[in-house]
């Protein structure tokens, strides 16, 4: 047995994640496996900065861009890195009923290694058990980023868990990957727009293909977490208008942008 990562049902209590490594696991499972584990064992202590959760949708549609937001994740990471000690939590889930989330970490590089070594499974989205993940955190966690394309669940529910996020007050930050002829991340974007509008984080759209945006996006969040206003003033030099956009709501705040 291998205890990877602390699994979180709908009520947010933690389960402990023991799952036999058998024949039945796919090569690819088995990697991913015992980078998780390896991921618990390294354990840093907690940022006294502020300490940032992002969560990843790892279902199959997004296969094709996971290479991107593996660059995308590891940029952010870096900015992190180069300005302050910020502790990160790195949540996904992927298949029909898989939802984890490591310990905070505020060594970079052991959360870009595991990054590197996750793919994608099909099945639903499960932002739900997401928002209650980030719920049941103690004070301290200055925002939610969450990178993903579809919504299946009930809207009205994802609301209302976002909305008791603005009352923490923890933002969150939805990064849409958005593309024009997908009729269900079409679908996704109203929803998506109100529980950033209502957690008083914000709500970014971003093409399948558009690796450099979400790098800039990302690494600005990265700046926030770690130095706040005046990390986002010294991030670096903007080129994409989305990424300008999430900036100003940054320096901004949300009452203002």
């Amino acid at each position: 047995m291998n205890k990877t990562l602390d699994e979180r049902p709908d009520d947010g209590k933690p389960l402990p994640v023991c799952r036999s490594l058998g024949a039945a696991l796919s090569p690819e499972r088995q990697r991913t496996n015992e980078t998780l584990a390896r991921l618990e064992a390294s354990e840093t202590p907690e940022s006294r900065r502020g300490r940032l959760i992002v969560a990843l949708d790892l279902t199959s549609s997004r296969e094709h861009s996971l290479y991107q937001a593996r660059i995308a994740t590891a940029a952010m990471f870096d900015t992190i890195k180069a300005l302050g000690t910020v502790a990160v939590k790195l949540v996904y889930y992927r298949g029909n009923d898989e939802c984890r989330g490591s310990r905070w970490h505020s060594d970079p590089d052991i959360l870009s290694q595991a990054m590197r070594r996750l793919g994608c499974e099909t099945g639903a989205t499960q932002i739900a058990r997401v928002l209650r993940m980030a719920l049941s955190e103690q004070d301290g966690v200055v925002g939610l980023v969450y990178v993903g394309d579809h919504c299946e669940e009930d809207p009205d529910e994802l609301i209302e868990l976002a909305r008791l996020l603005g009352q923490r007050p923890l933002p969150l930050f939805v990064f849409h990957e958005c593309a024009d002829r997908d009729p269900r991340s079409l679908e996704a974007k109203p929803v998506f727009k109100g529980m950033a509008e209502v957690s008083g984080g914000a709500y970014v759209e971003f093409k399948p293909d558009s690796g450099t945006v979400l790098r800039e996006l990302l690494a600005n969040l990265g700046a926030f977490a770690a130095a706040g206003a005046d990390g986002v003033r010294h991030a670096a030099l903007l080129e994409t208008a989305e990424a300008k956009q999430l900036q100003k709501h940054l320096l901004l705040g949300p009452a203002e942008s």
